[in-house]
């Protein structure tokens, strides 16, 4: 179990060790500060923080505004997963962070950092040591302009949990799904709240999914919804105007078209509804 509830929830009640948990989202979401917020709350694990994308003077910054403190969190700015392997072998870490799988290389493969080969032979090498020495791997993975993980398919299915963060960077709440988990539920969801000192998380999203009224409101109504075993309470809000072409048209934001056009269907054939 770590301490942030949330985590704990979408990867099943806690970190298995010897798994390998990919972590990826849009740049600038918030995933290195997740999991730096995660690396500096351990108290009583080891973690090796490996970073290809900041300095330490960058970390020590990031580090400072969450306003955590360490004694067992170390920092690592380096590529090479040979070199990384060293460090590990005198760390003996029980937790490590890469961020990111992107940036990283290994030897026995020619080519640049980020292709397919890199990426397939270096999470081949995290894999097999996670496995060998049962510590928990968290890569940081990026998200393409099409919304899929950067990198070969293969990517998702080596390792045995997949998270996705989400989110708009100009608002402040984001969303952690669990994509694929071998060891617990695939449809689970953690809520954050990204602030001055770093992510906050938010024990009851329902708070912030439903608007405040002192009255009720035509065409709003409030509904209950289920994500996993976490019941939430979401605001639902319809419009109806006159068509301005002959053949009246029904849009949808955040559902599915065709099964809102199949629930009106049945109230109209079942309920009377027109």
């Amino acid at each position: 179990m770590t301490s942030d509830d949330e985590l704990n929830r979408v990867l099943g009640g806690g970190i298995v060790p010897g798994s390998l948990i990919l972590l990826a989202g849009d740049p600038g979401i918030g995933k290195s500060t997740l999991l730096l917020q995660l690396a500096l709350r351990f108290q009583n694990k080891k973690v090796l923080y490996v970073t290809g994308e900041e300095s330490k003077k960058q970390i020590k910054m990031r580090a400072d505004r969450i306003n955590e403190e360490s004694n067992n969190c170390y920092i690592l700015c380096e590529t090479s997963t040979q070199k990384i392997f060293q460090q590990i072998e005198q760390l003996q870490p029980d937790i490590l962070v890469v961020d990111s799988i992107q940036t990283l290389h290994t030897l026995y493969i020619d080519s640049t950092p980020g292709s397919i080969s890199q990426i397939r032979s270096c999470t081949g090498e995290l894999l097999k040591f996670a496995k060998e020495s049962e510590t928990a791997v968290f890569l940081i993975g990026h998200i393409t302009k099409e919304g899929s993980i950067a990198g070969p398919k293969i990517l998702e299915h080596m390792v045995d949990t997949v998270l996705q963060f989400e989110g708009e960077r100009n608002h402040m709440y984001r969303i952690l799904r669990t994509i694929k988990n071998r060891f617990g539920s695939a449809s689970e969801l953690g809520v954050y709240q990204m602030t001055q000192e770093g992510l906050k998380q938010v024990n009851n999203p329902s708070e912030i999914l439903i608007s405040e009224r002192n009255e009720p409101t035509s065409g709003v109504t409030i509904s209950a919804t289920i994500e996993g075993v976490r019941p939430l309470l979401i605001e639902i809000q319809s419009l109806v105007g006159s068509a301005v072409y002959g053949t009246p048209q029904r849009s949808t934001t955040g559902y599915d078209g065709k099964r809102l056009n199949m629930l009106l269907a049945v109230l109209e054939k079942r309920c009377g509804f027109l």
